[in-house]
């Protein structure tokens, strides 16, 4: 289950992106080590996905981190911020996917407590960090939040 509820989470970050274009562009954080020089683009991506087993099901925690580049009035990163802010709120869904892109019959379906972290410098860029929290289920049913 990590390695669809990983990929399912990428494909959710990038479908969201898209509503901007060409702007934003889809980059993995975690791998940001090992390539120190960015893109000359507003960046977006997963960073530190973890997904635990727990009973019939499996808890996810993921971060969205959000860095752009020239917008002084954080414009755009405050756009950024607060589709994913909305596209992740409690109860909110996104589907899971196989490795054809078909859908397994499992989504994972958003807990309370998204929280947008106040803006910080990161290589000398604006960046927003979104933290969620999520169960993968069964497509259609309701988990309880633990």
């Amino acid at each position: 289950m990590f390695k669809i509820a990983r990929l399912s989470t990428v494909r959710m970050i990038i479908d969201t992106a898209a509503q901007f274009g060409s702007d934003v562009q889809y980059t993995e954080w975690d791998g940001h080590a090992e390539d120190f020089k960015l893109p000359n683009k507003d960046l977006v991506g997963l960073v530190g996905f973890s997904c635990t087993e727990n009973d019939k099901f499996h808890d996810l925690n993921f971060g969205i981190g959000i860095m752009v580049i020239d917008d002084p009035s954080l414009v755009r990163a405050t756009n950024y911020a607060d589709l994913f802010y909305q596209r992740l709120q409690a109860q909110k869904r996104f589907p899971m996917f196989n490795d054809d892109g078909s859908r397994t019959g499992f989504e994972a379906v958003i807990f309370d407590g998204t929280s947008v972290s106040p803006m910080t410098r990161v290589d000398y860029r604006p960046t927003f960090d979104i933290q969620v929290s999520a169960r993968v289920t069964r497509a259609g049913t309701l988990p309880a939040q633990t």
